[in-house]
């Protein structure tokens, strides 16, 4: 009777000791694919752009802002930003599209300024992310 009660108890020690071991299961590996995935497929939905734009001595609008990556796992380079101009009543007077060449890392934010020819009538600034590529 000892020794079987010594064979469960080594029994139950071992199993223990190796559930405590933590490897990945496959389940975290797929929903770690699905949402890499998914970043990759749909870069819109993980950036956000904000900005604020000023005139300067050369007649130039200069558009000041910071990128932020809100996925976990993919990086996007090649941001192409549309600029917007309005007039007071925020009708659209022209819009300008610019590709921003750095990187932008999963959860980081980046700082950009864009200067381009002064617009007409323009009262204010609109900003928007129209396409981004993975950086791999």
């Amino acid at each position: 009777m000892k020794n079987i009660t010594a064979l469960l108890f080594a029994l139950i020690l071992f199993v223990a000791c190796n559930s405590g071991e933590q490897h990945p299961s496959a389940k975290y590996e797929e929903k770690k694919a699905s949402l890499e995935d998914m970043e990759r497929d749909s870069p819109l939905k993980f950036l956000k752009i904000t900005g604020s734009h000023r005139g300067n001595l050369l007649n130039q609008t200069v558009v000041e802002g910071e990128i932020t990556n809100k996925a976990t796992l993919v990086s996007y380079k090649g941001i192409q930003v549309q600029i917007s101009f309005l007039d007071k009543d925020n009708a659209v007077i022209e819009k300008q599209k610019e590709t921003l060449d750095e990187t932008v890392k999963p959860g980081s934010t980046t700082d950009f300024k864009i200067k381009t020819s002064h617009v007409k009538g323009a009262n204010s600034v609109t900003l928007s992310i129209i396409a981004a590529a993975v950086d791999k």
